[in-house]
């Protein structure tokens, strides 16, 4: 036998290590796609009931594609607090395709573009968007997984969309995650975003706050220290496009149903209380905006959850005694309870009801008025509520001037 002359040895050792490393390749993106852990791909499919961990990874993927696969009539935008929040199986929308579209993090403008997106395979009929002041009211983008390529620019998205399928089967991470899955070892905790239809569910909620050290530990932190959020980094720029989206989708003739997301009071203090002035000016120009609208025949309204009302100024843990509230699941995400409440009212016929103070609708007859009792109502919570506010660095300069 004549031995491989010196040339061919090291050719023959590179294609067997090139040719061994492209099956390897190709086998982990088989798996990962036909496994699919983060379920990037799937939509009416017995994958989607597979319990999941409880906290879900890169769920712009799945939602987007659930999107282009469902296209809702109704949508649900906003932060996790939507996501968490807003329950999609309502007696109000029976017989309509419902989605809750909101993301973790999500700043305005992903909202935005989860918005657009849906929109190229069919324009919701009805939008309801939970808004957030702070630096989530942003143009730019702030959930990192939710990058620009996964919103549609037109028909050829599915074939786009399977591209970039493929393309994230290539990560270490899912076939980790696929191993997991293969194996018997991955947290099979509750059901799936997909499975509730955007809606982290209850299961989800309360193995993560168990993890956590529950209700009354985070609220212990917030009590201890005060941690004031950022203004957001260019506000008039993001009204520009609430304007402009509005403006867009109303002459469609999309219902809009806008609403102020309903912290608890402490968090509200914590977050805001030193920033209230600018927190007014943000209202006055969101409702500039509504009030244009309104004026073109939009079906549109605006209403404030937040502040000081019977929903956000429920006793605490550490004031009950009990180890849950009715209300939240912790100082800033509000119970599918609430979320049920906010619908109703967003959507009722007769909007006033003396006895119930969540939730006032904002226009430019309301406005000042609304920010006066927001201010005088803050006032009272902090004067009867001493123990849970000390540490509170709250801006009282507009409420002594009073």
């Amino acid at each position: 036998m004549i031995p491989p002359s010196a040339p061919d040895s090291p050719r023959r050792y590179f294609w067997t290590v090139g040719l061994t490393a492209l099956a390897v390749l190709i086998a982990a993106v088989t798996i990962n796609y036909v496994v699919d852990p983060y379920l990037i791909h799937q939509w009416d499919t017995k994958r989607i009931q597979r319990l999941s961990p409880a906290q879900q990874k890169i769920t712009p993927w799945s939602k987007t594609y659930a999107a282009y696969r469902y296209r809702p009539e109704v949508v649900y935008l906003g932060s996790s607090r939507t996501e968490i929040g807003l329950p999609t199986d309502v007696q109000l929308f029976a017989g309509k395709r419902v989605f809750n579209l909101a993301i973790i993090g999500a700043s305005f403008g992903d909202a935005v573009n989860m918005l657009r997106h849906t929109s190229v395979f069919h324009r919701p009929e009805i939008v309801v968007w939970g808004l957030d002041y702070g630096d989530q009211f942003k143009e730019e983008g702030s959930n990192t997984d939710f990058i620009p390529a996964l919103v549609a620019q037109g028909p050829s998205y599915p074939i786009w969309r399977t591209f970039l399928n493929l393309k994230r089967s290539l990560s270490m991470g899912m076939t980790f995650e696929s191993i997991k899955i293969i194996s018997g070892f991955s947290e099979q905790k509750c059901h799936s975003l997909l499975a509730t239809y955007g809606q982290k569910s209850s299961q989800c909620l309360e193995h993560i706050m168990r993890k956590e050290g529950g209700t009354a530990n985070a609220f212990a932190k917030v009590m201890q220290k005060n941690k004031p959020l950022a203004d957001p980094p260019n506000v008039q720029a993001a009204i520009k496009l609430l304007d402009r989206v509005t403006d867009d989708y109303c002459r469609q003739g999309t219902i809009f149903r806008l609403y102020l997301q309903p912290v608890h009071a402490l968090a509200e203090l914590s977050y805001w209380g030193q920033k209230s002035e600018n927190l007014d000016n943000w209202k006055r120009s969101l409702v500039t905006v509504i009030d244009a609208r309104r004026r073109q025949g939009c079906d549109i309204r605006l209403v404030d959850f937040s502040g000081f009302n019977r929903i956000t100024t429920e006793e605490i843990p550490q004031s009950t005694g009990n180890e849950n509230m009715s209300y939240y699941w912790e100082h800033s995400h509000y119970r599918s309870e609430v979320g049920q409440n906010i619908l109703e009212h967003l959507f009722r016929k007769n909007r006033l009801e003396a006895a119930d103070d969540f939730g006032v609708e904002l226009s430019g007859e309301t406005i000042e008025q609304h920010l006066s009792d927001f201010r005088k109502k803050r006032s009272e919570y902090i004067t009867s509520h001493p123990r849970e506010t000390i540490n509170m660095a709250v801006n009282t300069d507009i409420e002594t001037k009073l």
